[in-house]
């Protein structure tokens, strides 16, 4: 163990561990020697310096002491379990869980709440960048990078203002930027690739495995039919059930996990045949996607159609080309894309995607033929 250029801050160098913090200090006569962490979590000698001064002197940190010693100091870990017991049943909850213990638990879940800081979550930040995914072999989307941050943040402030702890929180927005995120995806299907796609899809077997069971085939194509009729998102899709489905008025009943709501879409005459074969096998409480009263998972939808788009759409291009790629969630890009260019006006679209508001919708805007072009020309003018 070897001294930094901080005061009471050292350093042990391991093969495995990398760069392990230590601090030693004294309360009341009392020596301690304390480990503070690896670089590996992001912890660095500058940040065990501040550690060790405010185990020695709270008075002279002020605002930016640690919770007072009254109160329970709590690892972060604790804090997010008795946060996400609070959101329990609600739609996000299991997503919300998967990400913290996959990506944020590994940095922060073993710190005390107020031992985090800004600088700490803009290096994690930073290194999320560089991360790439396992199942795509992409770099995480900025979104996805923001979604692991709000988990700080909104923990932060679940302790704040529900468990009334004196502690700051570092995640806030003031404190640490967010990723930019350009959700505009460029890339829809033509009503050509459309068919390309469904011809990949009959005859799939052929094109990946002689072995693959009809039924999966049979499901996938259940999945492209409703995503392509109601523009539905991808779990909204893998839950419409046999009950949601009135074909005396090919409407469709959709929940929007999002928002916790459900609104109105409508089946498309062209896989009408295909949905009523399908719901002929069906009790009324069974997902048409699955066939069974139990939802299909996303990874499984994906793992049928990841081959089959990287084929058709995605050979060549590069992985971190998000704007071009074709995903399932260009199915939904794809149906509001062809609804504009057929001259839907864009509040018909709005209401057909359950957007929350006219600005997730208005970038179809420019699809549409209608660009304005003979309503000027019929203006009257100076004569």
């Amino acid at each position: 163990m070897t001294k930094t250029k901080f005061v009471g801050v050292y350093v042990n160098e391991t093969i495995k561990s990398g760069k392990v913090y230590y601090i030693k200090y004294k309360i009341k006569g009392k020596s301690f020697l304390e480990k503070v962490g690896s670089d590996k979590e992001g912890i660095t000698a500058a940040y065990a310096s501040k550690l060790r001064a405010k185990k020695t002197s709270v008075d002279r940190l002020k605002d930016d002491a640690p919770m007072l010693t009254n109160q329970k100091q709590i690892t972060f870990d604790e804090a997010f379990n008795l946060y996400i017991k609070s959101i329990e049943g609600k739609s996000d909850t299991e997503n919300t869980k998967s990400r913290y213990i996959n990506h944020v638990k590994p940095v922060f879940g073993h710190l005390q709440l107020d031992d985090i800081t800004s600088e700490m979550i803009e290096d994690f930040r930073n290194k999320s960048r560089t991360k790439k995914s396992e199942r795509t072999k992409r770099p995480y989307a900025a979104k996805t990078i923001n979604d692991w941050i709000n988990i700080l943040g909104t923990t932060y402030n679940f302790m704040i203002n529900k468990k009334d702890l004196k502690v700051k929180n570092p995640a806030h927005a003031q404190k640490v930027e967010r990723e930019k995120v350009d959700n505009d995806r460029e890339r829809y299907l033509e009503p050509k690739e459309l068919q390309e796609l469904w011809k990949a899809l009959e005859d799939r077997q052929n094109m990946f495995d002689n072995r693959v069971k009809e039924s999966v085939t049979e499901y996938a194509k259940v999945f492209l039919a409703l995503s392509l009729s109601t523009g539905a998102r991808l779990r909204s899709v893998l839950t419409i059930t046999k009950a949601d489905i009135n074909l005396n008025t090919n409407t469709i009943t959709i929940k929007n996990h999002k928002s916790n709501r459900t609104y109105v879409g409508y089946l498309h005459t062209d896989f009408r045949d295909l949905i009523v074969q399908r719901m002929e096998k069906l009790k009324p409480i069974d997902y048409l996607v699955s066939g069974t009263p139990v939802e299909m998972s996303r990874v499984t939808i994906a793992k049928v159609f990841k081959k089959i788009l990287d084929e058709l759409f995605n050979h060549g291009l590069d992985e971190a080309d998000s704007k071009r790629r074709v995903v399932i969630h260009t199915f939904r890009h794809t149906f509001a894309s062809l609804l504009a260019i057929e001259g839907t006006p864009i509040y018909t679209i709005m209401k057909l995607m359950d957007h929350a508001d006219i600005s997730q919708t208005i970038r179809y805007a420019k699809l549409s033929p209608d660009s304005g072009r003979d309503n000027v020309l019929k203006l009257r003018l100076i004569n």
